[in-house]
């Protein structure tokens, strides 16, 4: 029980961090505490709002066409989203109250020593270490290993899978559980720890492993307390690797079936996040007003200091619909406001992404020269990457550049350079052949350019099987 009233400060740590387990034992007193219905706390959380989400001076304006974002939020809300059934979800209500609130014993492991301990070790002695000490299978340390592997998302797709591994291994070691309140708490662990680990997978290019992964996640979820929340997040997680697959109605389906109960929760960060998965979808089918309205909806709602990487997502995904759209002066205008964020980020994959997306602009735009200079640099990127799918794209960007140019030499020399790469990908015979076809009309802008936008719509359309290395 807490001896006083919560701080603002306090607030915010405890939003940031309430759903980690960093610091369980203080998260719960925080938690019991709002549930006892303190009013002043209540009251000091309602002053709190909504004022963390955005840099300074970012997305003040918004297209004209566009419906305020709240607005058309509240209207779906009302008007358009089906009735999740939470009937499972109530009948295990009780149960997951009370595995909740009951003292589990779970806030006597020293989580971070643990963590702590296994850096600097190889892979594989991080293995042997988890192996040897039950203390990793303490539920609060899974989820530490469950949190860390998220934290690698962006940054490291190797760790990523690594830290989920490991999180797997404790969980497949932990002792079994007694009673049904521990049994379906143990199952919700396990399809946390199932998902994150298909999420690694998916991420590295193990497309049918992570299916199979998710697959065993869902089967711990339905044995669980039925928690829509964690129901949502697998579906977020499926409609990831939907999306990755190239089944685009499938993962549009699963994200508005996520995303509906979110919208009951009242988790407006965690909306943003399926609908922006929803959005990529949408972009791939054709559909880019759908995604353009998707993307609107969603940006408004992301927490900026919790998740700065999704908003620069979302801000690309946004800009290259105003680019298929044929609306470069948006898509620079929205560029140029959101370059303020890119200090923030020094990630690798970030800066090239990035990079590639102002080549496009400046070569829609006719600066054709400047383009062809950050998407060689931006092609080199990419090759030292071992990313090959990337490569092949900004190849034909380039190619474009050329085409524009005139230049057709450099268009031939680049169809050359880039045959090794379509090899790699294995794309069928006719795409090999529309290839070679660009030599034979590079000096005919139209039909040139025409190849050109037929070779990346079947590029972007093959399932990624490689990652960052």
């Amino acid at each position: 029980m807490l001896e006083t009233h919560l701080s603002l400060e306090d607030f915010e740590g405890f939003l940031k961090e309430g759903t980690r387990p960093s610091r369980p034992e203080h998260n719960a007193r925080v938690l019991r505490h709002l549930l006892r219905d303190c009013a002043v706390c209540h009251d000091r959380l309602s002053t709190f709002g909504a004022s963390q989400r955005f840099p300074s001076g970012l997305f003040n304006r918004w297209p004209e066409t566009a419906d305020p974002p709240g607005e058309e939020l509240s209207a779906a809300s009302a008007a358009e989203a089906r009735t999740y059934d939470y009937s499972q979800a109530f009948a295990g209500a009780q149960r997951a109250v009370s595995a909740f609130l009951a003292p589990d014993g779970e806030m006597d492991v020293a989580t971070e020593p643990l963590l702590v301990s296994l850096a600097g070790l190889s892979e594989r002695e991080q293995i042997e270490r988890v192996s040897a000490s039950e203390a990793y299978s303490h539920p609060s340390v899974i989820r530490r290993l469950v949190e860390q592997s998220h934290l690698s998302r962006y940054r490291n797709a190797q760790e990523m899978l690594r830290f989920a591994s490991l999180a797997k291994l404790a969980a497949e070691q932990a002792p079994p559980t007694n009673g049904e309140t521990a049994g379906v708490k143990a199952a919700d662990l396990l399809a946390r720890v199932w998902g994150q680990y298909g999420s690694a997978l998916r991420v590295g290019g193990h497309q049918l492993e992570a299916q199979e992964a998710l697959g065993r996640a869902q089967e711990f979820q339905l044995c669980g307390t039925g928690d829509p929340a964690l129901r949502a997040w697998l579906l977020e997680k499926l409609t990831a690797l939907a999306v990755t697959q190239k089944r685009l109605r499938e993962a549009i389906e699963l994200a508005e079936e996520g995303g509906e109960i979110y919208r009951e929760l009242g988790d407006s960060h965690a909306f943003a996040i399926i609908e922006i998965h929803k959005a990529i979808a949408l972009i791939y089918s054709g559909e880019t007003e759908a995604a353009l309205r998707t993307l609107h909806q969603a940006i408004p709602l992301i927490e900026y200091a919790e998740d700065p990487y999704l908003l620069l997502a979302a801000c690309h995904n946004l800009i290259r619909c105003y680019i298929d759209l044929d609306r470069p002066d948006q898509a620079l205008m929205l560029y140029s406001e959101i370059r303020e964020i890119y200090q923030d980020f020094d990630d690798p994959l970030i800066l090239l992404k990035t990079a590639w997306q102002e080549g496009k602009l400046l070569c829609d735009l006719g600066h054709l020269r400047a383009a062809e200079t950050i998407l060689l640099r931006t092609r080199k990127g990419y090759m030292e990457k071992g990313l090959p799918h990337e490569v092949a794209l900004v190849s034909l960007e380039l190619a474009t550049v050329y085409v524009k140019l005139g230049l057709v030499d450099e268009v031939r020399r680049t169809v050359i350079t880039t045959l090794p790469i379509f090899h790699a990908l294995r794309v069928k015979l006719d795409t090999l052949a529309a290839l070679l076809q660009l030599q034979q009309v590079a000096d005919q802008e139209q039909q040139a350019l025409e190849i050109v936008r037929a070779l990346s719509s079947r590029i972007e359309s093959l399932p990624k099987k490689n990652t960052a290395r």
